[in-house]
């Protein structure tokens, strides 16, 4: 009857510490971690597989011993082991027994597994005895399932690879031609690093790529290049436009004038009237008599009558009376708003110039400016709105004494359209300053034009042979695809034992040391940074870690020694047994993804199957935390039980002894104080984290019952263990020792005491 798991039955008799087991295994699939302590009987078992293997043939030595003797269990002269395999079809894949005979050699039954073991007794037997140096003698092919004749493939590879190469060489000369003969002659182009997007494998690579942003053809380009080269050295700047600057305090002063009603000269009218029409001339005159000694007139040199003199009397009386000099004052107004006119129309018809300069500059040497435009000025509206105030003057001046009300909408339409010119007039400044910038950083704008010459011309080279360069890779995945086909057919036939096994350890060996060590496929020397070790020089190179790695590389190479054909590599199983020892725990979450990845490293490998056996909780953490084995069991005491997490914790695993101690009367052994002084450093950690001498002293001191002799034995077996010169600790000390602990923790943290009960009873 079918079922949804494997089911596996390992049985072994009097093997070492492993009396009686038998234990059926239902799994998803075939691959198992086994956690167990030392002394446990883990390694017996990976010799027992290991004897499959039939690695050397058995002989008794000098004295009738077998070499299977150590296997047994003290005492007994036989001993049994068995594996049977039965798949979820309920088809069975395997079944062997062993019997191993003291002073007998046993019979090694054959497998339908090739078991591939790893343990120190590989190590000593294939490695170290070898000083860590690789066998090179390696013999023999592995045969594929078919045979096939290649030769029509091989031409249409040929064929594809000819017509690549000759395309590619056309493209890669017209690439090069229209770079030498447009690109190359222009000065200086070859220093800028955009130069080098137009070689031939940047246009290839640009196809896949977007192509670069730039603002002109590559015609456009090139005529800008040549106005940058035509810039006279001493050009001249072009001058900036001067600001409207208009007081408003003195338009305002004239505002309040206009309001205010000012008072008339007694004079009779008619008289002011003449004064009026030419009171400059009359003002001017009075200053000249007043500088004249006599009474002659300053004109014709007449001596002045009576008359004249009163005329003159009646002219000081005039100009200096306060109708004169209100009408003085508000013809100066309106001459000042004149000259404002004027200073608007200077204004204008300068920026007319610095906009014609301007154009002829950016059209004959900064084509980056040619989008620039100045902006012409428009004084007209400023001119009216001056002139409705200077109207405005001129009705007050006919009659001075009355009051003309100036609204605020006249001096801020003024000031309206000083704003608006001088924000044309600033535009146009920082226009005119940008140019002048680019004209006298003229190596800049020729520099930036070189670059967008490049850029252009890339974006043109690769629209122009997108076609052909996508061609060229078609022909090259062509190329790989058959390759590749090729070569798979090629490895179906047959393949070099030795390749395969170089180019395994040097894969292993590049996911622990990536180019430190690898291995030379012709000498099967390791090599150290390039450098090919010298004979026998591999075993003082090495760390004692890395040593076990180097031979953990050599192991899964040698997975291919065990196989004949491709067939066979279908029937692997490999049993591994501690291969940590002396790593770096960077490098044991290294060797666990060399174990996931192994269908992988070994290419036909399509399904794993597997046994690692450790006695190292944190390696068996990585193992199962990470699903590289789908079953978990712990062997201990001699039996095979499904494997709790909780005891990748060491400190339950320390706390599980001792408690056996104390309640399931186990003896102690050597470990014991080393778990004594566990439990003690973890339980002063998770209260007081300082894990010093005087800390875990203190925790002791407070928590253990000082009246009682456990408290000096935990103290000093929490310090580093008995010494020698001291009376040896009997197993009842260590009970009580024990029992003690056990107390302690059953008080504060009962639930852990319960576990270990709970555990037992499983």
């Amino acid at each position: 009857m079918a079922d949804d798991k494997i089911t596996s039955v390992i049985k072994c008799q009097n093997i070492a510490p492993i009396e009686n087991l038998t234990r059926e295994i239902k799994s998803s699939s075939l691959k198992m971690g086994v956690f167990a302590n030392n002394g446990s009987g883990k390694t017996f078992l990976s010799r027992l597989f290991r004897l499959t293997e039939k690695q050397d043939k058995l002989v008794l030595d000098e004295n009738g011993k077998s070499p299977t003797d150590k296997l047994l269990t003290f005492g007994k002269n036989s001993g049994t082991f068995s594996f049977k395999i039965t798949d979820k079809d309920g088809n069975v894949k395997d079944d062997f027994s062993i019997s191993v005979t003291k002073g007998q050699i046993p019979t090694i039954p054959d497998t339908k597994y090739l078991y591939h073991t790893f343990n120190q007794d590989y190590v000593e037997q294939n490695i170290r005895v070898l000083g860590y140096e690789k066998d090179s003698d390696i013999q023999g092919f592995i045969l594929g399932k078919v045979n096939i004749d290649l030769k029509d493939d091989e031409d249409n590879l040929a064929k594809i690879a000819k017509e690549g190469e000759q395309l590619k060489e056309q493209v890669e000369t017209e690439i090069n031609t229209y770079v030498e003969e447009n690109i190359s002659n222009i000065q200086n182009i070859k220093r800028l690093s955009e130069y080098a997007y137009l070689k031939p494998n940047e246009i290839f690579q640009g196809v896949e790529k977007d192509l670069f942003e730039v603002s002109k053809s590559i015609d456009d380009l090139f005529a800008d290049y040549n106005k940058i080269k035509s810039v006279p050295e001493n050009l001249a700047d072009i001058g900036t436009v001067d600001r409207v600057n208009i007081s408003f305090q003195t338009l305002n002063e004239i505002k309040e004038n206009l309001n205010k009603e000012f008072s008339l000269s007694s004079l009779a009218e008619d008289f002011k009237e003449k004064i009026k029409s030419k009171q400059a001339f009359v003002e001017t005159g009075m200053t000249l008599l007043s500088d004249t000694e006599n009474n002659s007139c300053p004109f014709c040199e007449q001596e002045l009558q009576e008359s004249a003199i009163s005329l003159i009397d009646n002219y000081t009386k005039y100009l200096n009376d306060t109708e004169a000099k209100t009408i003085k004052q508000f013809k100066g107004n309106i001459e000042l708003l004149s000259n404002i006119i004027a200073s608007l129309k200077v204004i204008e018809t300068a920026n007319s110039k610095r906009l014609n300069l301007f154009n002829e500059y950016k059209t004959k040497y900064i084509p980056s400016s040619e989008d620039e435009e100045l902006s012409s000025l428009n004084i007209e509206e400023a001119e009216q709105a001056i002139q409705s105030l200077i109207e405005i003057i001129e009705e007050k001046l006919k009659d001075i004494s009355k009051s003309v009300v100036v609204e605020n909408s006249v001096i801020e339409n003024i000031e309206k359209h000083q704003t608006l010119l001088n924000n044309s007039i600033d535009t146009n400044n920082e226009k005119i300053n940008s140019i002048n910038a680019k004209k006298n950083g003229i190596s800049e704008e020729n520099k930036a034009v070189r670059k967008e010459i490049c850029k252009c011309a890339y974006n043109n080279l690769v629209e122009t042979h997108k076609t052909n360069i996508k061609s060229i890779f078609q022909l090259r995945e062509q190329w790989k695809t058959l390759d590749t086909e090729i070569k798979k057919k090629k490895e179906q036939q047959k393949v070099s034992k030795k390749e395969k096994v170089a180019s395994t350890i040097k894969t292993v060996l590049n996911y622990f040391f990536s180019d430190k060590y690898t291995l030379d496929e012709e000498t099967f020397r390791l090599v150290f940074y390039k450098n090919t070790l010298e004979k026998d020089q591999a075993k003082d190179v090495l760390s004692e870690g890395e040593k076990n790695i180097i031979a953990f590389a050599y192991y899964i190479g040698d997975t291919h020694l065990k196989v004949e054909s491709e067939d066979d590599y279908e029937k692997l199983f490999f049993i591994i047994d501690d291969p940590i020892s002396s790593m770096d725990f960077t490098h044991v979450y290294t060797l666990c993804g060399v174990i996931r990845d192994i269908s992988k490293i070994i290419d036909k490998l399509n399904r794993e199957r597997l046994i690692i056996f450790t006695h190292n909780n944190d390696f068996m953490r990585v193992l199962t935390a990470n699903n590289i084995v789908d079953k978990k069991l712990l062997l201990k005491k001699g039996e095979l039980k499904d494997f709790n997490n909780n005891l990748t914790v060491p400190y339950i695993n320390h706390l599980m002894d001792v408690y056996n101690i104390a309640r399931k009367n186990e003896v102690a052994n050597h470990t014991t104080a080393n778990s004594i002084r566990h439990i003690i450093e973890t339980l002063t950690k998770f209260q007081n984290v300082d894990i010093s001498k005087d800390g875990i002293a203190e925790y002791i001191r407070k928590n253990i019952p000082n009246d009682t002799k456990s408290y000096t034995l935990i103290n000093d077996l929490s310090h580093g263990g008995w010494r020698s010169e001291q009376s040896p600790i009997t197993e009842d000390d260590y009970k009580d020792v024990c029992e003690t602990i056990v107390k302690h923790i059953e008080k504060d943290f009962k639930g852990q005491i319960e576990y270990c009960e709970k555990f037992n009873n499983n």
